[in-house]
């Protein structure tokens, strides 16, 4: 591991040798009347993929999408909101509750911020780049692309970003860090995607990266980076969650052989496909309230593990595969979905909530 830096917050930081003063930008945006967006039941076949889900504090649970807005389901009715109803993109990377209630949703352009009746667009600062040509040659770089968001024990906000690192935003003005680890782009420069943000049980953050950049700890003083030689069995992390043993446990790419991996405050543990392991590449951890961990992935069926063995979940012999996100709700269902659709199990009966054309 490399301890690299200490935080430092100036009111002015260097990105390529230009310094830039960050703030935030709000501009409120109106909104239309949401009775007409309401179908019951059953969400309406999105245009999107289901990428993220979210339970808040009022026992709602929301849905964003790919291209389609999001979705909150109140337990009998689906209301959905667009661009139109004043998200600042309908692409939904994340959703995230703050302390006060509001409900930020991370979009491709900047988060929006939701208090229950209408929404602010919190801008990030410009983070430019360089040429044309790698716009065209690495499109999914977009570094106004919010992938992860958390407020610490101190109230501060993280927001993890499509290409350029992290943002801590102190409810007035943004500092960038991390920009400058993992691989760097053909124009000479890093665009860290952090794909993940949390908090242990310590007030640690741990910032995972897309971008070859391992995962990073931050314990309010010092940023420390572990990477394949400290024991992580892959450098590019697409999940992490916390379990309720306080192990944090991270789910990779798949481009080595690599899968689950979980830290226990002093060492990795890699759990493989010859481990029984259904996929090295995976999407979304959630723990239930048996500790069983379900596993989401792009290209194979959702997968269970109970601490000793990995099984396939399946109902009436049915399978779910390209699973993007797991949940639960205060009643004990579990929810789940990606590019099918949503699903809610209960324990016994597993009951689609997608209303297919």
């Amino acid at each position: 591991m490399e301890k690299y830096m200490k935080l430092i917050l100036p009111k002015y930081f260097t990105i390529v040798g230009l310094i830039f003063t960050l703030s935030s930008c709000n501009g409120q945006v109106k909104q239309k009347k949401i009775e007409d967006n309401i179908t019951t039941g059953k969400i309406e076949n999105p245009k999107g993929i289901v990428y993220c889900g979210f339970l808040d504090k009022d026992d709602h649970l929301w849905f964003g999408t790919t291209n389609d807005g999001v979705y909150k389901f109140d337990g009998s009715n689906f209301v959905h909101f667009t661009d139109k109803d004043g998200l600042s993109n309908n692409k939904i990377s994340c959703i995230y509750q703050v302390d006060n209630g509001d409900l930020w949703f991370g979009t491709a352009n900047g988060i929006s911020v939701f208090n229950g009746t209408k929404f602010t667009h919190l801008k990030l600062p410009e983070y430019k780049i360089s040429t044309d040509w790698l716009k065209k040659s690495y499109p999914m770089v977009n570094p106004n692309e919010v992938q992860s968001i958390v407020q610490d024990k101190n109230g501060i906000y993280w927001i993890g970003t499509n290409g350029a690192g992290a943002y801590r935003y102190d409810g007035k003005s943004f500092t960038n860090h991390l920009s400058e680890i993992g691989d760097t782009m053909p124009d000479g420069l890093y665009h860290n995607v952090i794909q993940s943000i949390t908090e242990d049980n310590n007030g640690n953050l741990w910032f995972a990266s897309m971008s070859h950049g391992g995962v990073t700890q931050f314990d309010g003083e010092t940023f420390t980076q572990y990477m394949i030689k400290d024991g992580l069995s892959d450098d590019q992390i697409r999940t992490s969650i916390i379990d309720s043993k306080g192990n944090i446990w991270f789910g990779f790419n798949g481009n080595r052989n690599s899968g689950l991996t979980v830290y226990n405050g002093s060492s990795f543990k890699t759990y493989s496909v010859e481990d029984g392991l259904c996929n090295k590449r995976i999407r979304a951890i959630y723990e239930d309230k048996n500790g069983n961990l379900w596993l989401g992935a792009d290209l194979v069926n959702l997968c269970l593990f109970d601490g000793q063995k990995f099984s396939e979940f399946n109902y009436n012999g049915k399978a779910f595969s390209d699973v993007l996100f797991i949940l639960g709700d205060l009643e004990d269902n579990i929810w789940f979905g990606g590019a099918n659709g949503i699903w809610k199990y209960d324990g016994e009966v597993v009951t689609d909530m997608t209303r297919r054309n």
